[in-house]
């Protein structure tokens, strides 16, 4: 027989059914149970025996902890003031000023891809032009809305809690992955890539003005094969039909598909 205490303190048990829960996926008993304290004190709700979804739940967000945490590192690699050139660092939608009808074209697609940018859904973006007519300064308004963007509900329900984005010139990206061979380095190669690999939008910019050689062209290929089937962002200075002859007809593929939106700006 129960004593006083155990039975202040055991809510009231009755057994309703057997289910597979929704969530884990597991075999489960489900009880209608009495809520013993607090402000809903009396009320009965349901409690499912053998149910792990918070478990599942607080590995979830633990792993995306650590994630962040991995992210945040990098990033600092991959740091604004080194990487990025001052003229870009407030470059947003609202002060880009298009001069013509390409130019305007170019911004509102820019924007759009903001607006439905998902990780289940991914779209390539590859901006030609010639110089200082705002590809790259389209490229990074992208890269900032898109982390100041809500992940989609669906996303949200895996566990994510944000989307993030590098935005780095192709010569710039190159150098750095050279200053990993210094035995002091604090990362290496594959450590890059494989951010560049995972990275929600990664944006190249200034595809093509890096100096051909063995060594770059692999490296390029290294990095834009991993980019297949997620949103990724090119701007060159030249054409398409000069960009196979630049890159190669490999990685010229990769980065022009049938998955790749061409935005040709005048100016």
């Amino acid at each position: 027989m129960q004593n006083l205490a155990t039975r202040l303190t055991t809510p009231n048990m009755t057994f309703l059914r057997t289910e597979i829960c929704n969530g884990c996926k597991r075999d489960v008993e489900v009880y209608e149970i009495e809520i013993i304290g607090g402000k809903h004190k009396g009320e009965l709700k349901e409690w499912k025996k053998g149910c792990v979804c918070e478990d599942i739940k607080l590995a979830n967000q633990t792993l995306e902890h650590r994630n962040r945490l991995v992210r945040s590192k990098m990033q600092e690699i991959f740091n604004n003031n080194s990487l990025i050139n001052k003229d870009l660092e407030k470059a947003t939608f609202d002060n880009y000023n298009p001069k013509n009808k390409s130019q305007t074209y170019a911004k509102r697609t820019a924007e759009r891809y903001v607006e439905v940018f998902n990780l289940d859904e991914p779209i390539n973006l590859s901006f030609h032009g010639s110089f200082g007519i705002g590809k790259s300064h389209l490229a990074k308004a992208i890269c900032d809305g898109v982390m100041e963007k809500e992940v989609t509900e669906k996303e949200r329900k895996r566990g994510k809690h944000g989307y993030n984005a590098i935005f780095i010139s192709v010569p710039k990206l190159l150098r750095k992955i050279k200053s990993t061979f210094h035995k002091d380095s604090e990362v290496d190669t594959d450590k890059i890539i494989t951010m560049l690999e995972n990275v929600d939008l990664l944006i190249l910019d200034d595809l093509g003005a890096e100096n051909s050689t063995n060594w770059v062209t692999e490296i390029l290929f290294d990095i834009i094969d991993s980019r297949l089937g997620k949103n990724t962002i090119y701007t060159t200075n030249y054409t398409p039909t000069d960009l196979v002859n630049k890159l190669g007809e490999r990685n010229f593929s990769r980065v022009i598909n049938q998955d790749t939106n061409v935005i040709e700006i005048e100016g």
